[in-house]
């Protein structure tokens, strides 16, 4: 995902890794992975960082990218909610991981 565009990244992150799986079980996939690449890590940040910054900016591309997996938001603030809450259950389960 290095070199890529933060949509290019966020797309992909919910069409592959996210797909029909739950938030909770995807940030646990990531995080196996995060864990022992710090690039992977800050490309993940990156992306869901940018991807909440877009409904702030009137961006609908991100409700494309998320509905590209099994969650299926309707509106600007649906994608927040789900970024946010992605974001925040991934920081979460890396935390307790480094433990």
């Amino acid at each position: 995902m290095a070199n890529v565009s933060w949509e290019r990244n966020l797309s992909k992150i919910f069409a592959s890794s996210v797909n029909q799986q739950s938030l909770e079980d995807t940030a646990e996939l990531i995080v196996d992975v995060s864990l022992d690449d710090q690039e992977y890590h800050n490309i993940f940040i990156n992306a869901i960082d940018q991807g909440i910054r877009a409904p702030n900016d009137g961006d609908i591309r991100v409700m494309g990218f998320i509905n590209k997996s099994g969650y299926k938001v309707n509106s600007l603030m649906q994608a927040l909610d789900v970024l946010s809450d992605f974001k925040e259950i991934y920081l979460r389960e890396f935390e307790q991981s480094k433990e």
